[in-house]
């Protein structure tokens, strides 16, 4: 996430120094596309209605911070370091491989809280 991120934000600024072209809207890793946090929750979800958990707060917290949010953040992150900041026109390899971040992520979220 943080390579992605640094890339984003030297597109930025060699924009503005007159060194680059106009970089993309979506050339951002906060950008993520509603899928990624739709494959991320259902993940979370499938995980968490098969093992027994206690649900509180800090559970649904757990979940929602460290199963959707940053899995589909970090899936996200995986589309601009392909395309160079251009996550609409993703090779189908590298949208399987957010995919799989995004769900491998949810997973491991119901994973940290038992």
């Amino acid at each position: 996430m943080v390579l992605a991120r640094v890339g984003t934000e030297r597109r930025h600024w060699s924009h503005y120094k007159k060194r680059g072209p106009v970089p993309d809207r979506r050339d951002d890793i906060t950008h993520a596309s509603g899928v990624l946090y739709g494959i991320a929750a259902l993940a979370v979800a499938a995980a968490a209605f098969t093992v027994p958990l206690e649900w509180s707060l800090s559970t649904v917290g757990t979940f929602a911070l460290f199963g959707v949010l940053l899995p589909a953040l970090a899936a996200n992150s995986v589309m601009v370091l392909a395309t160079r900041g251009r996550p609409d026109r993703a090779p189908r390899w590298s949208q399987g491989l957010a995919y799989a971040v995004a769900a491998g992520g949810g997973l491991l979220s119901v994973g940290l809280a038992v």
